[in-house]
């Protein structure tokens, strides 16, 4: 028993030294383990606590929450951008396909070319030359310009009939900027033509003649950051003249008038295809002054618009153009505000169909330049007024193979204050009629018409055709003035060797009406043709005929107009 007690003694103190000396070889050797170091103030056990490892992957430690953890996300990582096939590859189809747009395909019947000239002479003595070209003179400018120019010593034997006519323009375009884009026209005419002789001891000596002249410049700007978004600036003068010359003292009459145009429109797309909306308006206006036998006469007129337009095309088979303008005139005999709408749609049913609708309203001034250059025997003291013309047309469509087209179609018009001819004026005072004057009748126009143009062979014979049936009236009983029911107007080409060219055309215009000399002009037909051969790449010659079939036939009433004529001469491409 005293034995035991020592031992056991001895025991304890042993494993009392023996601890530490176990704990300092533990943690020695805890310097070569794998597992991780552990501050144990790291470590708090509870029911609910989630531990967070960032950026680690451990096995649930027990007593731990097992959920996924949540990584801590880099604030400056560079974003996630998804190309436009992620962005739509959980789309469905159906959401993404849409009708292919229609095909267009212009018809080209000549190689393209810089420049263009005609020149020859004809029967009666009677030039004639055409021109027309452009050239680029840099990378953001181009310069363009034509010129016409037709005259005869007279065909008439019992009275002068010589005449003239030159009409030259041109045009200067540049890029200021890639979105930029300023242009400038310019043009001028001078032309006469005898007046009609009634007779020895009438009013109208032999050599009077009537002149005319002018001259127009215009300037333009457009902005567009694309096809449709930006602006667009015109404005434009015009001055023209237009007298009698070797008419004696009595008739020593001569008219001035100035004409001017300013318009601005802003465009913009829309959130849909082919959605463009528009903001316009604009001015024009004229001064005009008839210096006659009997006094001095001076106007003006003018015309101020502003509305929107609206475009767009539904499902690439509609297309909707509309248009609303509030108008304000002013002219000598009264001032009025009027309302302009129009409306066009146009709706391609397949690729040969297509249907086209529109109506229009516009109040208009026709000026003294248009009526003198459309009645070479006008007089010149007539006064402007404005027109109001309500139109309206529906037309089919047919092409065939990309190698012709067909139009059918059916109008209306309505024209409050047309201006019509009269050859009832005499400014002497005699019984003798001699110039037409300006008289204003509401008309209206009930026609029906249709275009075929068609390749018969590509490229080697194409053939256009017009025809049109009318009935024109006059509100309270009668036929407008000067206005036929029928007329056709075709032309052949046909090229059946690459330097020669064969064009023939015919043209008849039905019966027409006089105001107020109960007169019936009967229709007439012209027809004529060409052949041109290609002598090198550049040059070649040419031999016209005109009024083949000799027609005796008058314009306006009081003048014949020239029978059968030849003509050659030489054309120039480059």
């Amino acid at each position: 028993m005293k034995k035991i007690v020592p031992f056991t003694f001895v025991l304890l103190w042993a494993l009392f030294i023996a601890l530490p000396a176990s704990g300092q070889d533990q943690q020695q050797g805890s310097e070569n383990s794998l597992l991780p170091e552990i501050d144990p103030q790291d470590i708090e056990i509870r029911s609910q606590f989630k531990a967070q490892f960032p950026g680690l992957r451990r096995q649930p430690i027990l007593g731990f929450d097992p959920t996924p953890r949540v990584y801590q996300i880099d604030p400056n990582r560079t974003p996630y951008l998804e190309d436009r096939d992620q962005a739509v590859a959980d789309l469905e189809v159906s959401n993404l396909s849409r009708p292919a747009p229609p095909e267009y395909t212009p018809f080209h019947y000549s190689s393209d070319i810089n420049a263009f000239a005609r020149m020859g002479i004809g029967s009666y003595l009677s030039p004639e030359a055409q021109f027309w070209g452009v050239s680029r003179i840099s990378d953001k400018s181009y310069v363009g310009g034509n010129f016409d120019y037709s005259s005869s010593d007279g065909h008439l034997q019992n009275q002068a009939s010589s005449f003239r006519f030159v009409d030259a323009n041109g045009q200067f375009v540049t890029k200021l900027s890639s979105e930029g884009k300023l242009s400038f026209t310019g043009g001028y005419a001078n032309s006469f033509n005898q007046l009609p002789n009634y007779g020895s001891g009438g009013p109208i000596p032999d050599n009077a003649r009537k002149t005319y002249s002018g001259f127009r410049l215009g300037a333009g700007f457009d902005h567009h950051k694309n096809t449709v978004t930006g602006w667009k600036v015109r404005a434009n003068v015009r001055y023209f003249n237009t007298g009698l010359d070797n008419a004696g003292s009595l008739l020593t009459q001569e008219s001035e008038e100035r004409v001017f145009n300013i318009s601005v429109a802003k465009q913009w797309a829309g959130s849909h295809p082919n959605e463009v909306f528009t903001i316009k308006g604009g001015t024009n206006g004229g001064n005009y002054e008839h210096n006659t036998s009997s006094g001095i006469i001076n106007d003006s007129w003018i015309t101020a618009r502003g509305g929107v337009g609206y475009e767009r095309l539904f499902n690439y088979q509609t297309q909707l153009s509309a248009d609303a303008q509030i108008f304000y005139i002013d002219n000598p005999f009264r001032d009025n505000i009027y309302f302009g709408p129009s409306v066009v749609v146009e709706q391609t049913i397949t690729d040969m169909l297509s249907v086209k609708l529109q109506a229009k309203g516009r109040p208009t001034v026709t000026t003294l330049e248009d009526h003198q250059t459309q009645n070479r025997f006008l007089g010149t003291d007539d006064r402007l007024q404005h027109s109001y013309r309500i139109n309206g047309s529906a037309e089919v469509q047919v092409a065939h193979d990309k190698l012709g087209s067909l139009d059918v179609g059916i109008r209306y018009e309505n024209t409050s204050n047309d201006p019509v001819y009269a050859r009832d004026r005499n400014n002497l005072g005699t019984s003798v009629l001699d110039f037409y004057g300006i008289a204003y009748l509401d008309t209206y126009t009930i026609g029906a018409y249709a275009n075929a143009t068609h390749q018969l062979v590509p490229e080697r014979l194409w053939f256009d055709a017009k025809i049109y049936w009318q009935s024109p009236k006059v509100q309270g009983g009668g036929r407008t003035p000067y206005e036929e029911k029928v007329g056709i107007s075709s032309t052949f080409r046909a090229r059946f060797f690459d330097r020669l060219t064969i064009e023939l055309w015919g043209d008849y215009i039905g019966s027409r009406e006089t105001f107020r000399t109960n007169s019936t002009l009967s229709g007439y037909v012209i027809t004529g043709s060409r052949a041109e051969m290609n002598i090198t790449k550049n040059v070649g010659a040419y031999v016209k005929f005109v009024n083949i079939l000799n027609q005796d036939y008058q314009v306006w009433q009081g003048y014949a107009e020239r029978p059968f004529q030849v003509y050659g001469g030489l054309t120039v491409k480059l």
